[in-house]
């Protein structure tokens, strides 16, 4: 024999939200708790860190006051230098300007004066030649020598230009000053 039973089971609209409420409710407190439980885990770690690196924090806080005075005398030091710096540069300046100047002036004078000896000895070797095909040699290179010169020359009026440069922009601050 065979019964069917059928039953039926009525749940109230009221009911089924209350039931999903309180669902929701313990999942949101089970994810709270694992919240909590990793925010201590979290904050052990933290103290842990702390109580290690306490000594050394310590050491350096303690530290600080020698070191900012060693820095300030280290800084005097470094005013004291720059503003001496500051005063004889420019008459140190002067002195080369003037020193490049007058080498620069011996210079010129030597280049000349070898270049008047040059020409005089290339006559001489010239006029006493015969053949007109055939150079007559020297062991001195005079044109090389010449060369040089005119070399040391281009280095000179270059420390002329930039002494004018420099007296030009002295005299713009000075300007600047007033």
């Amino acid at each position: 024999m065979s019964y069917v039973i059928f039953s039926e089971v009525t749940i109230s609209l009221d009911q089924l939200l209350s039931m999903l409420l309180s669902f929701a409710g313990i999942v949101a407190l089970v994810f709270l708790a694992l919240l909590f439980y990793r925010m201590a885990a979290a904050l052990k770690k933290v103290k842990d860190m702390l109580d290690e690196m306490a000594l050394p924090l310590t050491q350096t806080v303690n530290q600080l006051p020698e070191i900012v005075k060693k820095t300030d005398q280290s800084l005097a030091d470094v005013n004291v230098i720059t503003e001496s710096a500051a005063k004889n540069i420019p008459d140190i300046l002067d002195e080369v300007t003037n020193v490049t100047g007058s080498v620069g002036a011996t210079v010129e004078t030597v280049a000349d004066t070898t270049t008047n000896i040059v020409g005089t000895v290339n006559k001489l070797f010239s006029l006493g030649k015969k053949n007109r095909d055939k150079k007559a040699t020297s062991g001195i290179n005079f044109a090389g020598i010449v060369s040089k010169f005119k070399r040391v020359i281009g280095i000179i009026s270059f420390l002329r230009k930039f002494k004018r440069k420099r007296q030009k922009s002295k005299s713009e601050k000075s300007k600047n000053k007033s």
